[in-house]
């Protein structure tokens, strides 16, 4: 299993490094069910709102074309209420600005995560069928919603240990940080939604192999092989993070 740079040369610069097939939807749940799936969709969000899942809502938002969301800064101001405004309109949704479990639905349906929300189904939506999602050939097998932060080759960031994994191997490009409660380690991963001039543009194919004293929950840590300043430059950011089967 390559990491990020064999697979970013393996692929056309014509094409994303994001290789998702469409589900289909066929069987029918309701929305808690989803809910229960998709964590993002318990949160519901409002002007003047802050944190986490403030800047999930921007991350997605901006990946989906709807660049009026503003930065990606965890604050809903005005500008976030105008990208909902904008994505609600262009869903046929109530336009409210206030991120309720419907919009998050249509959020996720654009990263084909759920079906989209249908309001003539009341509180029933479609499910998928037995028909996987794959990244690279390979089955997803659960994806979340992350926040994550970078680390480097240097003492201070490896103390004591040295800059190797969890499993005494030098640490390389691709690796990841993870809670092995919430990602196991060794999994295939494939990490997206981050913002930064130094990793993979679009994403990248890596593996869980490392853990951290504060890398706990929904936190990821990602190795890069360069200087403390440019680790520091990526700072805190949300991602996805799609857990790969065989």
């Amino acid at each position: 299993m390559g990491l990020w740079k064999p697979f970013a040369l393996a692929i056309s610069a014509m094409s994303s490094m994001l290789m998702v097939s469409s589900p289909t939807w066929a069987q029918s749940v309701t929305l808690p069910e989803l809910e229960a799936q998709h964590p993002a969709m318990q949160h519901t969000l409002s002007y003047s709102d802050q944190g986490h899942w403030v800047m999930t809502l921007q991350a997605d938002l901006q990946d989906l074309g709807f660049a009026a969301v503003g930065p990606v800064d965890g604050i809903f101001g005005p500008k976030t209420e105008q990208g909902v405004k904008d994505f609600q309109q262009a869903e046929g949704l109530p336009v409210t600005g206030t991120v309720d479990p419907a919009t998050w639905q249509d959020i996720l349906a654009g990263f084909h995560l759920t079906p989209a929300y249908s309001s003539s189904e009341g509180s029933a939506v479609q499910a998928s069928n037995a028909s996987p999602q794959t990244i690279d050939g390979k089955p997803v097998v659960a994806v979340y919603h992350m926040t994550a932060t970078a680390y480097g080759p240097s003492a201070q960031d490896n103390y004591p240990y040295g800059p190797v994994d969890a499993f005494g191997q030098p640490l390389q490009p691709g690796m990841i940080a993870v809670d092995p409660s919430v990602i196991p380690l060794k999994s295939t991963v494939y990490v997206q939604g981050y913002h930064d001039s130094v990793l993979p543009q679009g994403g990248f194919l890596g593996q869980a192999m490392d853990t951290g004293g504060a890398i706990v929950g929904d936190r990821i840590d990602i190795f890069m092989d360069n200087g403390s300043q440019t680790v520091a430059n990526f700072g805190i950011q949300p991602v996805t993070v799609y857990v790969l089967g065989q």
